[in-house]
């Protein structure tokens, strides 16, 4: 098993110009960002996203770029990985603050295990 956690502050997303949230998120994850009309809000999407990606880079340690990564959500709300468009056994959580987001993944197995 292998676990990755990592901890964004929002103000180091605030302000990010486009190329490098389009370096971060993936086509799915940026049409959904661009539907989010609050500030705060849009923050907190990107912090979660790049925290979470930070986290699953942690568990595989190699191989993986943010553009394979996609984090989308059930219909309940929750979150989940799909690596290069296909969901894994991977575990993730996202939470956030006013000033900080977090994100923890959990790798059942590695090959290595």
């Amino acid at each position: 098993m292998r676990v990755g956690i990592d901890l964004v502050e929002h103000q180091d997303m605030e302000g990010r110009d486009a190329r490098f949230i389009k370096r971060i998120l993936t086509e799915t994850e940026f049409n959904y960002f661009n539907q989010i009309t609050n500030k705060k809000r849009r923050t907190e999407y990107l912090s979660s996203r790049f925290a979470c990606k930070e986290a699953i880079f942690k568990c595989y340690q190699k191989g993986l770029a943010f553009k394979d990564i996609t984090i989308v959500n059930e219909e309940n709300g929750a979150p989940y990985a799909l690596i290069y468009n296909k969901k894994v056994e991977l575990q993730i959580s996202l939470s956030h603050t006013d000033k900080y987001s977090v994100a923890i993944a959990i790798l059942p197995s590695s090959d290595d295990d």
